[in-house]
């Protein structure tokens, strides 16, 4: 409930959720739809095909939806960035207000930190089934033949999009855990995110052994999901579950040790 609240009612949970229903109300009626319109199309078809194979996107061709492969291609990168500043203030303005100390007398350390970022995540899968539900009837509107193909592909979505977003919220966990203050946390996530990768690569041209690194950064098989179709980019859960667990028992250690 706390997380609801934070998120839809605090002044800043309805700015960013504004921001959210305004980016993907534009994306999805907008540019996705007219992708997808476009690519059916013999003409308008042929600039989109050739847009993807200047991108390097060229298996996204081969996807019999095409309204569901745009918003594979914009979800993967739009939802994770999103998590985070939704994620951002998932214990710092409560500690400052004394309310952490408060809820350590009702209930353990492990159900306030687990239980926020559980509460995140459900608020991610939540804004999630909306924007796959609004795909899903787009595809119902352009092309109501591939009404059964567009139930199968739903859940495989979800499931992508879900663990890919997990690892950035629990990154948050984390530092609501170490950082003082909302903006610090966002800014060090976008440092991370930003530099992590950059610093790990260059660093692995030197010594190759450290490119492993990468995989620590979240977000490092997005590059490569966005390849492959849904069932296919399963394989790589074991990346961002790996990264969620580490991220969240290294918060938790953190966190259980911190004066409150």
């Amino acid at each position: 409930m706390q997380e609801l609240i934070v998120s839809f009612a605090s002044r800043r949970g309805l700015f960013v959720t504004g921001v959210f229903v305004i980016t993907w109300a534009f994306l999805l009626f907008y540019p996705i739809n007219f992708a997808a319109q476009s690519m059916q199309g013999a003409e308008g078809g042929s600039l989109i095909l050739a847009a993807l194979d200047l991108m390097g996107l060229e298996p996204l061709k081969n996807w019999l939806m095409p309204e569901f492969a745009v918003y594979w291609l914009v979800a993967l990168f739009l939802f994770p960035a999103f998590s985070l500043f939704m994620a951002a203030d998932q214990m710092i303005s409560e500690r400052q207000r004394g309310g952490l100390r408060f809820l350590t007398l009702r209930c353990s350390r492990a159900d306030i930190f687990f239980g926020r970022f559980l509460g995140h995540m459900l608020i991610q899968t939540c804004l999630l089934v909306v924007t796959l539900a609004i795909t899903y009837l787009l595809l119902m509107v352009n092309s109501v033949q591939y009404w059964l193909e567009g139930l199968q592909i739903l859940p495989l979505l979800l499931l992508n999009l879900i663990c890919v977003t997990s690892p950035f919220v629990a990154l948050m966990s984390l530092l609501s855990v170490t950082m003082s203050s909302v903006r610090m946390a966002s800014l060090v996530s976008v440092i991370v995110l930003v530099m992590g990768g950059f610093l790990i690569n260059y660093a692995a041209s030197y010594l190759p052994f450290l490119s492993i690194l990468n995989y620590w950064v979240p977000g490092a098989q997005v590059s490569q999901m966005v390849m492959l179709t849904p069932s296919t980019a399963l394989l790589t859960s074991w990346v961002p579950v790996m990264q969620t667990l580490s991220f969240l028992l290294l918060g938790y250690g953190l966190f259980k040790r911190q004066a409150i």
